[in-house]
């Protein structure tokens, strides 16, 4: 029997828990504005973590409390050690508890791949519980794989869902901008940032590449390729910048993966199945689209994991893995 009244859905809602890091939001008040629309909610199981080990105890009691979600609010390092808890510690238990993670900082495009549509956390966390007090927050989980990058530099490993490399990663306000949104407007001015990017990389592609910016990638065990890349993505997340779709099938246990010399041919091939919306899944010049299960990436410049910069040890060698897969929440 469905509930038809507001009181009666109001207490068939289960419990949700949101676990934020207030160092995450230091600027403008934001935290303050977080803990306000948590107030102003019902059902909501809040903690807030100040140091690593917090976690576990959240986890812990959230996983005590029977809860039906687990709302995330922090940066990419907050993320990712939750995603260690619940994989390599299982901290949860078996209990099959749906993540969903809101814009932190540095983590825009994850967030946005899952659906958010505010850049703002504390308009992101309104809309959420909204659509908990409607019911309709649990209507569109789905499963996702996890990468974990193994040669991290001061960490060791790191788990996560969108690594890049190769000269992209100097375009350090795409990894910072904004949730770009939905309608005809947000469009357009993604396809404006897409000529943008596009027009500097051919520019930057027609110059000399630098022997210390070549990338060696041995995929799936194949034979290594030693190379220069405009870009160098692996990701199990569905759309990659600007909101690009990638189309590639992959099962369940893969990740997209997708190279791009650093020539201008590759670069101009790649603009135009960007400006498209989407990557077809055939490889262009210069331009290889696959699925992969593990990679072995030697590299000497910077990378980027979910939204945040990293080195490698001083091998110089990442070892990227498929893991094991956890359910989120997509919004919409």
């Amino acid at each position: 029997m469905r509930p038809n009244t507001k009181k009666q859905l109001e207490d068939a809602l289960g419990i949700i828990a949101i676990l934020s890091s207030p160092s995450s939001f230091t600027r403008n008040g934001e935290m303050e504005k977080i803990r306000a629309v948590i107030s102003a909610g019902s059902g909501i199981f809040h903690y807030e973590v100040e140091k690593h080990k917090d976690i576990a105890e959240a986890l812990t009691r959230f996983r005590q409390a029977n809860v039906e979600a687990i709302i995330i609010l922090g940066d990419r390092a907050l993320t990712s050690a939750i995603f260690e808890y619940i994989v390599e510690k299982d901290m949860l238990k078996g209990a099959d508890i749906p993540l969903a993670i809101l814009p932190g900082g540095d983590n825009n495009i994850v967030a946005e791949n899952f659906g958010t549509s505010h850049s703002k956390p504390h308009l992101a966390l309104r809309n959420l519980l909204q659509k908990h007090q409607q019911g309709q927050l649990l209507s569109h989980a789905i499963d996702c794989p996890l990468i974990k990058l193994e040669g991290v530099r001061g960490v060791g490993y790191l788990y996560g869902l969108f690594f890049c490399a190769g000269e992209l990663v100097r375009q350090k306000k795409l990894f910072q901008q904004s949730i770009s949104g939905k309608g005809l407007f947000s469009s357009v001015r993604n396809w404006l940032k897409i000529l943008r990017l596009i027009q500097r990389a051919y520019g930057l592609a027609m110059g000399k590449n630098r022997l210390e910016n070549a990338i060696r990638i041995n995929r799936n065990q194949r034979g290594a390729v030693v190379g220069h890349f405009f870009m160098l993505l692996i990701t199990t997340l569905d759309k990659s910048f600007y909101g690009v779709s990638i189309k590639q099938e992959k099962r369940q246990d893969k990740a997209h993966f997708i190279s791009v010399e650093n020539t201008p041919k590759a670069v101009l091939a790649t603009g135009k199945l960007m400006l498209r919306g989407h990557y077809d899944g055939i490889d262009h010049v210069g331009n290889i689209i696959a699925e992969i299960q593990h990679a072995r990436i030697v590299l000497q410049t910077p990378f980027v994991l979910d939204g945040s910069y990293y080195e490698t040890d001083e091998s110089g060698e990442l070892f990227v893995t498929v893991t094991d897969s956890l359910k989120f929440i997509r919004l919409s």
